[in-house]
């Protein structure tokens, strides 16, 4: 069959990227900087409800967090894992334990104060 040189409008011939909405630049990446942000914040709350302990475990990894993303936020003059380990009962090695595996855990996503690069371990690939 011959095609018609003049398609009549809506035919099956026709440019559909013509009739698309043009996006507004802006308001994507406003809905892309929400997107990441919802994702970083669901991991970090997946790292503090991790783990056995109840309400407990969940206040010292919640400090640990607070810790290393805005340590200006606990009421001391110099926050450390091992203040946040007196103030939670535990020994000053299991809070920094606690702390580094929250640095490994979320370095892929965020960066925060002592932390000198930004996932430097999937830095070449």
């Amino acid at each position: 069959m011959i095609m018609p040189r003049i398609a009549p409008p809506g035919s099956y011939i026709d440019d559909p990227a013509e009739k698309l909405d043009r996006t507004d630049h802006a308001e994507s990446a406003r809905n892309l900087a929400f997107a990441l942000a919802k994702g970083g914040l669901t991991c970090v709350c997946e790292w503090i409800t991790r783990g056995r302990g109840g309400v407990t475990n969940r206040a010292l990894r919640a400090d640990i967090v607070v810790l290393c993303i805005c340590s200006q936020f606990l009421p001391c003059k110099r926050p450390s894992a091992s203040w946040v380990g007196r103030q939670h009962g535990v020994s000053r090695q299991r809070a920094n334990e606690l702390r580094k595996e929250f640095a490994d855990y979320i370095a892929p996503y965020i960066q925060f104060n002592g932390q000198r690069f930004l996932n430097q371990a999937n830095a070449l690939q």
